[in-house]
């Protein structure tokens, strides 16, 4: 797969913005699901296109739960393995062999999810192949599973450099960067009966009787958004204990629970602090399902629960100097405050607001936070560790098209809150319902598993808390084989004890390139070497053939003399694609099967808006101004296409602004609320302003989509008659062309 489909870009390779040739030219995932343990291939190909030799550096992102197995290289007809060495050695041979004139070729990880490949001494016109394999678990959330594939690093607040990346591992974003990938995914087991949905990409889905296959509609995509695909299941068994061997001839048992905790007659009050991201880097698509999401949370509040909302940048705002009870004023003031909400505070200081959210007094009850936020910071060890001894669980809400999941899950979990990830064209309101409803839900407070035998390692160690519908992974080591089941006791905090039971079964998985041992023992040595102390834990991934924080995998192909490099290599750093709606640039819809003869930066420029962030204020009025209704009904219309289910995209007049709504159209809508009911929302507001116009004569205009997600709402909302003729007769002569005789253009607007 070529990474630049024009031939010209393939003969003389695309540049960046500096003039570099781009030595990344093609990446294939193949990805095989069996049950909640997912392995996946990744294959990377370098290409020198240059006259002179060079060094490829590539950072880029994979899941926190993933577990390298593997690295092989292919370099003409030779075909070399990876060898995980320790990481200050591997740095020294990996140098000596550049300085030596040889190919060599590095992975390391420099932070949780975040890995540097070094591809050296690439001659000219040389191509290398890197294929690195890694394996997962996956969990249950209710009855979805959500696979993961990052793809691309969005700009991070903070400096990289204080947490320990070096200048060459610092990834870059280049808008003329335009990185592809291909997919394919196969689901077999149970799950390949599973309805599968994919929020972030036009997919191919082809059922066979043992599997699945998903594919990328259009054969590739570029990598300017994590790949996210759904796989709900009811009814299936969740349960599951697996076995199977380690190096020493032990037994390795993996349990998977998926806890089913019984529901409390009587709630008690929660006290919650709702922290927003408003920095930059949460403009466009985040900040507009982050409002959306504070709106419906503030509708599941009860009167006898505290709450306060804090938003952050550079700086931290908080509504209330205390937490005050979840009252109707109270919402209303917040309701209120969630109009002006924007992504305009700057950076990303999350520490400040974090520190600001654990000072706030409230009343003499468990505190809790919920931060929405799409988590691009690097100081990411420093928070988790201050919040880890702060007392409040953290419920983590990471949104955006390239959410900094390690981060946001790793907080989650340390302290004992949950994480949800939402992507663009999901339902917000649906998963943060879900979320949300954490905070309130019984958890069980101990966790305990009995086992055949005893034990001589469980990992983890200790076993956090677990909520309702949730899957809990637990892998224990063996020195003489279990027969029997495995009993997962979980006690409530009322002292109520539950037990869920499941019978162990054989585990044999294939094991290639020369494994030391199955993926299966070798993701619970992985697991285990925080256990150890980093001589023990360096000794464990070197027998294991792990990449880690201890250890990089290696391999030096050493050339003849003949062959040899003679000079040093240029570097040249792979930039990452923008990720698609990051910092307000433009709303994100589903991957496009549009042309590839068009530059990236161009196709992102296609006519959802007339302006830019960078337009004046002068700007911005004057396009808005000069949009007719038509014109405004056609940028509703692409909020609703086909593949998006019939929801309602637009529900504040921040909504109506992003389809160029005149400015003194909203200034008659708000007008019109202030008559009706001050108190009133903006989603009653707009959807009866939509209600209107699609009853009026250009109602037409409105596609099957737009008009379906119409009445479904109202159907919900139900707006009253006061409302309906108000808005009706301030726009009773609307046309195709023109707003009415009551809203003609200014003078100078024209």
């Amino acid at each position: 797969m070529s990474m630049y489909m024009p031939e010209q870009a393939n003969r003389h390779g695309l540049c960046s913005a500096d003039g570099e040739k781009i030595a990344l030219q093609s990446v294939k995932v193949e990805v095989v699901f069996n049950n909640l343990l997912c392995e996946t291939t990744l294959t990377q190909v370098y290409r020198n296109l240059e006259k002179k030799p060079i060094e490829a550096v590539y950072t880029f992102p994979l899941t926190s739960r993933a577990v390298l197995l593997g690295m092989k290289i292919t370099i003409g007809s030779r075909e070399l393995l990876g060898i995980a060495v320790e990481k200050a050695k591997a740095e020294e041979e990996y140098e000596e062999a550049i300085t030596d004139g040889d190919t060599a070729i590095m992975l390391e990880q420099v932070q949780p999810g975040l890995y540097t490949m070094n591809v050296g001494n690439i001659l000219a016109n040389e191509e290398v192949q890197v294929t690195i394999r890694y394996a997962e678990l996956y969990s249950w959330q209710g009855d979805t599973l959500r696979f993961h594939l990052p793809t691309t690093i969005a700009p991070r607040y903070g400096n990289p450099e204080s947490v320990g990346l070096q200048p060459h591992q610092i990834p870059e974003t280049d808008l003329l960067a335009e990185n592809r990938f291909q997919l394919r995914l196969t689901i077999s087991g149970a799950l390949a009966a599973a309805r599968l949905d994919c929020p972030s990409h036009q997919v191919a889905i082809a059922p066979a009787k043992q599997t699945t296959v998903v594919t990328l509609a259009s054969g590739e995509a570029c990598m300017d958004r994590d790949f996210i695909l759904n796989i709900s299941l009811a009814n299936t068994e969740k349960d599951s204990v697996l076995l199977d061997t380690d190096l020493d001839g032990k037994f390795v048992v993996l349990a998977s629970f998926s806890p089913k905790l019984p529901a409390v007659e009587e709630i008690p009050p929660r006290s919650i602090k709702i922290v927003v991201d408003c920095s930059g880097s949460m403009g466009g698509d985040s900040i507009t399902q982050a409002r959306q999401a504070i709106s419906d949370i503030l509708s599941q509040l009860r009167p006898e629960d505290f709450f306060n909302l804090l938003t952050f940048g550079s700086t931290c705002k908080a509504c209330f100097d205390r937490q005050l009870p979840a009252n109707p004023e109270n919402i209303t003031k917040i309701r209120r405050l969630l109009r002006s909400l924007e992504a305009d505070m700057g950076g990303t200081d999350m520490p400040r607001a974090l520190k600001t959210a654990v000072k706030i007094s409230g009343p003499a009850i468990d505190q809790d936070i919920l931060l929405i936020t799409d988590g691009e910071v690097w100081e990411s060890d420093a928070i988790i560790s201050m919040m880890k001894k702060s007392g409040h669980r953290v419920f983590t809400v990471g949104v955006g098209s390239s959410v900094s999941e390690a981060f946001v899950r790793r907080l989650a979990e340390v302290t004992g809150g949950s994480c949800e990830l939402v992507v663009p064209n999901e339902e917000m309101s649906e998963k943060i319902a879900r979320h949300f409803k954490r905070i309130f839900l019984p958890r069980a407070e101990k966790v305990a598993l009995r086992w055949p035998v005893k034990p001589v390692n469980i990992i983890p160690r200790d076993i956090g808390p677990v909520y309702d519908g949730d899957t809990l992974h637990v892998f224990a080591q063996f020195s003489e084989k279990p027969i029997g089941p495995v009993t997962l006791d979980l006690t409530m905090a009322d002292g109520r004890i539950f037990s869920q039971t499941a019978e162990l079964q054989e585990h044999e998985q294939r094991i290639v390139d020369n494994d030391p041992a199955s993926p299966l023992a070798r993701m619970a040595i992985y697991n285990s070497l925080e256990n150890y102390d980093e001589k023990q834990a360096t000794a464990l991934a070197e027998r294991y053939q792990l990449v880690s924080k201890y250890t990089n995998y290696l391999v030096v192909d050493a050339r003849a003399e003949v062959e040899k490099n003679g000079e040093l290599p240029a570097l040249r750093k792979v930039p990452q694609m923008l990720a698609a709606g990051w910092g307000g640039t433009g709303m994100l819809v589903r991957e496009s099967t549009v042309a590839y003869n068009m530059p990236t930066f161009c196709r992102r420029s296609e006519p959802q808006v007339l302006f830019s962030r960078a337009s004046s204020p002068e700007q911005k009025h004057r396009w808005r101004q000069q949009t007719t209704p038509n014109s405004f009904i056609q940028k509703c219309n692409r909020l609703h296409t086909k593949w998006l289910r019939a929801v309602l995209q637009l529900t504040t007049f921040d909504d109506l602004l992003g389809c160029d709504l005149p400015d003194r159209i909203l200034e008659t809508l708000e007008v019109i609320a202030e008559q009706y009911d001050k108190e009133a929302s903006e989603e009653l507001i707009v959807l009866t302003f939509l209600r209107v116009l699609l009853q009026s004569t250009i109602g037409g205009e409105f596609n099957r989509n737009t008009k379906r997600a119409i009445e479904k709402a109202c159907k919900s909302l139900c707006p009253d008659e006061r409302l309906i003729n108000l808005m009706a007769e301030a726009f009773v002569d609307i046309s195709q062309d023109d707003w009415g005789a009551k809203y003609p253009l200014a003078d100078e607007d024209r």
